[in-house]
């Protein structure tokens, strides 16, 4: 494949797993705040949160399907982009304020998955876009 022929949808795939990597990297640190395994104090403090064994968990398994989405967004961004959604809303609504700027940023990044799917009904060979 020449330079002439990456689309849009080929460039947005690794901007969407790192963006999508970074925020899951941070939803793993507030899913241990939330699980009361370790103190970050500073900004993630500034919002009200929910902590304990229960919110823990589940924000604990929302960061997993983050991470999940993160890593699959590069071959399959339909799957990845769903993957994240789950994480980032199910995350925040486990632990609350915490999970702020890590939902953001996998949200922003599920988003962006979005839009690097490729079209079905563009006129083309078949197989000609794997």
């Amino acid at each position: 494949m020449s330079t002439s022929e990456i689309t849009l949808q080929d460039r947005l795939r690794p901007i969407c797993a790192v963006i999508g990597g970074i925020g899951a990297v941070l939803s793993l640190l507030a899913a241990m705040v939330a699980l009361e395994v370790t103190s970050l104090g500073g900004i993630f403090y500034t919002l009200e949160y929910h902590s304990g064994v229960w919110a823990g968990g589940v924000a604990f398994l929302m960061a997993l399907f983050s991470v999940g989405g993160a890593l699959v967004v590069r071959r399959s961004p339909a799957m990845g982009s769903a993957l994240m959604y789950i994480g980032g809303c199910g995350g925040f609504l486990a632990c609350g304020g915490i999970w702020l700027i890590p939902g953001t940023l996998i949200l922003i990044s599920a988003n962006l998955a979005l839009w690097a799917i490729r079209d079905p009904f563009r006129d083309e060979p078949a197989g000609a876009g794997a």
